[in-house]
């Protein structure tokens, strides 16, 4: 899982796997397709029986409920649009073509 899933006609970006116990697994994207964790999980046979997503980038959730929202602090603005920055100069022409 951790070196690239087929899935949606692609090949899944690699990402991190931990094994926390034999039923948990803390799972670390580089992207975010269309259910990506559900359908990697699904083509090693897992059945996804729940997800908790942590944070977003370098924003921690915490606590905050599905549907809520909350105001991010000035530092988080920061280092957001700090990575979004760096993030574009990494972006080229070709990545559009995939």
């Amino acid at each position: 899982m951790a070196g690239g899933v087929p899935i949606l006609d692609t090949v899944t970006k690699p990402c991190t796997v931990e094994q926390l116990s034999t039923r948990q697994f803390r799972i670390i994207l580089t992207q975010g397709l269309n259910r990506q964790i559900r359908r990697m999980c699904e083509y090693f046979g897992y059945k996804v029986v729940s997800l908790r997503r942590i944070r977003i980038m370098n924003i921690k959730l915490g606590d905050l409920r599905e549907g809520a929202i909350r105001h991010l602090s000035p530092l988080e603005m920061k280092e957001l649009d700090n990575l979004l920055q760096n993030s574009i100069k990494h972006f080229t022409a070709e990545d559009t073509m995939e």
